[in-house]
């Protein structure tokens, strides 16, 4: 029995095949890869696009702890950075699990080393209610750091956020956590990060 072949059936065939072939080779969105994790090239923080800067593994001793991204607008200069009220998210992808109480412990102690008394009085019930937003984190999970000038400073679980406090003062300082001018935690990671090398 010989089937004719419908000009319209295939047609249609043929293209849906083709465009079937296209979204498969076609990438969701631009990423960079930094130290085999994948970042975006760009994020939107209330209607802005805000570009990546840079990318860098952070590593404790000689463990790999996590990768990090940080977006923030092209005209900001290196050292500007921390203090600029500009829209700005530091993402991290985690390569082992971290408890919610070892996330507290260590950005206070760090907050600690960084901030006189007067600074932290000042932040004190801010810190506390970010604080409690913690959660655990499994290997290959995410946090971000955000800031909204204006708003806040947000803390987000892959993707989703988890708790908003207001202030530039709060968000200078937790970013400061990485970016402090300093004493920050790592300087080849902040230098990274910020464009200085």
């Amino acid at each position: 029995m010989i089937h004719r072949i419908r000009p319209a059936r295939f047609v249609a065939s043929l293209l849906a095949s083709l465009l079937l072939t296209l979204s498969l080779a076609a990438p969701a969105a631009a990423a960079t890869e930094i130290d085999g994790v994948r970042f975006a090239e760009s994020v939107t923080i209330d209607n802005t696009t805000v570009p990546l800067r840079a990318g860098r593994l952070y590593r404790y001793t000689v463990f790999r702890v996590y990768v990090g991204a940080l977006y923030v607008p092209e005209e900001v200069a290196p050292e500007d950075v921390l203090t600029a009220d500009v829209p700005k998210r530091l993402e991290l992808e985690y390569l082992r699990a971290i408890s919610a109480d070892d996330f507290r412990r260590s950005g206070n102690r760090l907050l600690e080393d960084q901030q006189d008394a007067e600074t932290l009085a000042a932040l004190a019930d801010r810190l506390d209610t970010f604080n409690a937003a913690y959660r655990d984190m499994e290997a290959g999970e995410r946090y971000a750091l955000e800031y909204r000038p204006g708003h806040g400073t947000r803390l987000l679980q892959n993707g989703t956020p988890l708790v908003e406090v207001p202030g530039r003062d709060f968000a200078e300082a937790y970013f400061g956590i990485w970016l402090h001018p300093e004493e920050p935690l790592s300087r080849r990671f902040r230098d990274t990060l910020i464009g200085a090398r």
